[in-house]
């Protein structure tokens, strides 16, 4: 091997592998926009608390957002304070979060195998995971809440030499909870049955005081958000566990068949890595190696929680694909001879880079919000500071476009979230401007009251109500 050979040494290949995915990760994210589901949500959030200044007040169109906690959307502050609002901004806490998740896995692997090549090799694993990668570009909890995860879990694991550890382990859950509602309850119980599973002692007194870390600063911010809102705090969180976690599903039998729906999710999504992955979970339950024995319970606490809710969404199992990152090292390691797999990584990794720097240079571009973006600056110039607008869109409740109109433009809504509300609003209206979509407009607006169209884009058409007066003189020109 040369000296130039990024193989040479596996601290070597772990740095080159650094740089391209840091490439890769944070590149893309300067094009492009924010899908409106959750990126344009957790974004306008963040932008409430900045142009308020009350960062103990989460809103969404002028009512509190009840349902997720903040830390996201603080993350999101904290760049749009010196640096202003800007859609790459929104996405970069998650790409920084997904970089750091890659940088761990090679730690974790090589501290589990006390091998570097297998802690590299997850490494590349890691950052040649589509999926995982396509989440980093978005502006969403999934991979900061994978990295508080996998941070708490290297915690754990450096806890066996000293039990301060365990004290980082519980502020990381902490921030886990305040991240994703919930779900931030899986990494304590994993370390529960790593403990009763692999007979792992840890002093209960650092136990304690952990739990406290990782739950007080969550509870304290519901308590105060139930002491400040009561019983609407109560009602949006039963109708928002309702439809994510509980609820019924359509058939009634898929409410039993989430564990099946995750496996063939996974089974197709994880090429080219699933058979390495399967392989390195056999060679692991049979190895009985106490060093890897917590990556299949990691996997399972993340499979079953994900299995019994309501929402059957692969991205809630990407806190599990650092372990499947690491079980596909060993599993390749397995299976084929080492000296074969570096002369294919000597092959590959060239290969990724020229890909990584076509990807820097011309990141691939996905729009959003092409119609909602001009239809919000249209409507934000059309309307005074602080007045609303009604949205109507076919009747559904599009919070989607509800969250970019909000993000991208500078008004509230009047929202109309069911079928058959619009001729009502247009007969007393809240509002002078209107978004509606166009099948709407053309059946309830353009023949029977008199407006002005603002601006349209794509389905969606913005225009102003005009009293008959003021639709005579525009006529006559």
């Amino acid at each position: 091997m040369t000296a130039l050979d990024p193989l040479a040494s596996s601290k070597r290949f772990c740095w080159v592998l650094a740089v391209l995915s840091a490439l890769v990760l944070l590149a893309p994210i300067r094009t492009g926009d924010l899908a409106g589901y959750d990126d344009a949500r957790y974004a306008l959030v963040a932008k409430h608390v900045v142009q308020s200044g009350h960062w103990l007040e989460i809103e969404s169109n002028g009512s509190p957002a009840l349902e997720h906690p903040p830390l996201f959307s603080w993350m999101e502050a904290v760049l749009f304070v010196p640096f202003g609002l800007s859609d790459p901004l929104a996405k970069l806490p998650s790409a920084v979060c997904g970089w750091g998740v890659i940088l761990l896995v090679a730690w974790l692997g090589r501290r589990m195998t006390g091998d570097a090549f297998t802690g590299a090799l997850a490494m590349f694993v890691m950052a040649t995971t589509i999926y995982f990668v396509k989440y980093t570009a978005r502006a969403m909890t999934d991979v900061p809440f994978t990295f508080f995860f996998l941070a708490a879990v290297c915690c754990w694991i450096l806890s066996e030499e000293s039990p301060r550890w365990i004290l980082l382990a519980g502020v990381l859950i902490a921030f886990a909870n305040l991240t994703r509602t919930g779900m931030g309850v899986s990494i304590p119980i994993l370390f529960a049955i790593d403990m009763l599973v692999n007979r792992r002692r840890r002093p209960y007194g650092y136990l304690i005081a952990g739990l406290l870390l990782a739950f007080v600063p969550v509870i304290a911010w519901y308590a105060q958000w139930i002491y400040r809102y009561g019983p609407e705090f109560f009602m949006r969180n039963a109708v928002w566990l309702h439809d994510e976690v509980y609820g019924g599903l359509t058939p009634a039998w898929r409410r039993y068949t989430g564990a099946f729906e995750y496996v063939y999710m996974v089974a197709k999504s994880y090429w080219p890595w699933l058979p390495a992955m399967v392989a390195g979970m056999v060679f692991v339950i049979r190895r009985r190696d106490p060093k890897l024995r917590l990556l299949i319970p990691w996997v399972v606490v993340v499979y079953v929680l994900c299995a019994i809710t309501r929402s059957r969404v692969l991205r809630y199992m990407l806190p599990a694909y650092p372990a499947f990152a690491i079980l596909s090292a060993i599993g390749i390691l397995w299976l084929v001879k080492e000296g074969t797999v570096r002369n294919a990584l000597r092959v590959l990794t060239p290969v990724l880079g020229v890909g990584v720097l076509v990807i820097a240079i011309h990141p691939p571009v996905t729009l959003h919000a092409w119609e909602t973006r001009p239809i919000a600056l249209a409507s934000t110039q059309a309307t005074r500071p602080g007045e609303r607008i009604t949205f109507y869109d076919d009747g559904a409740p599009r919070y989607d476009e509800i969250n970019q109109l909000l993000w991208y433009g500078d008004r509230y809504f009047v929202a109309l979230l069911e079928p058959g509300m619009l001729p009502g609003a247009l007969e007393r209206p809240e509002t002078r401007v209107f978004i509606v979509d166009d099948k709407a407009f053309q059946a309830d607006v353009e023949p029977r009251v008199p407006n002005q169209i603002i601006a349209r884009a794509g389905h969606l058409v913005c225009f102003r109500l005009l009293t008959r007066q003021a639709a005579a003189r525009s006529e006559s020109r």
